[in-house]
């Protein structure tokens, strides 16, 4: 007996301390129900999508060919970039993102710098712009001149 009385004063809960349970019985049992119907749904759409293209004719491109049209403008290759090929000094954002590592905003930022404190006179001046560290001007160097 004095076990059963120990459990049941374990159990026994307050007024608001039961609302909330209820409250929050009901909450986990929608959860679930709605988790379970979208589960439902998207098992739906995707055989709906499948059904699709098994109707379609399918053609595939092997990634050797190209595309006419397809591809955006890019810059050439490193192997077109001569060493010293590229002034930092008079070099546009255009130009400078041919560069290994320099990007748009790499790029933008040289521009900004140089405007701000003048030309570069040594290579290494990079190394004050955001994010330029030794291993990027390293990569960079042999394609730029002053």
């Amino acid at each position: 007996m004095k076990i059963t009385r120990y459990i049941a004063r374990l159990i026994s809960f307050t007024d608001n301390e039961k609302r909330i349970l209820i409250l929050l019985a009901f909450g986990f049992i929608a959860g679930t129900g709605i988790a379970a119907y979208q589960g439902l749904r998207s098992d739906l759409e995707i055989q709906d999508f499948s059904e699709q293209y098994r109707q379609q004719d399918t053609v595939f491109i092997e990634r050797s060919e190209k595309i006419p049209g397809a591809e955006p403008d890019t810059p050439p290759p490193l192997t077109l970039l001569a060493p010293n090929s590229i002034n930092i000094n008079t070099a546009t954002k255009e130009e400078l993102t041919l560069l290994p590592g320099i990007g748009d905003v790499y790029a933008e930022r040289i521009i900004l710098y140089r405007e701000d404190y003048g030309p570069f006179t040594t290579a290494e001046e990079l190394l004050n712009i955001s994010g330029i560290g030794e291993r990027r001007l390293e990569q960079i160097k042999p394609y730029i001149t002053l």
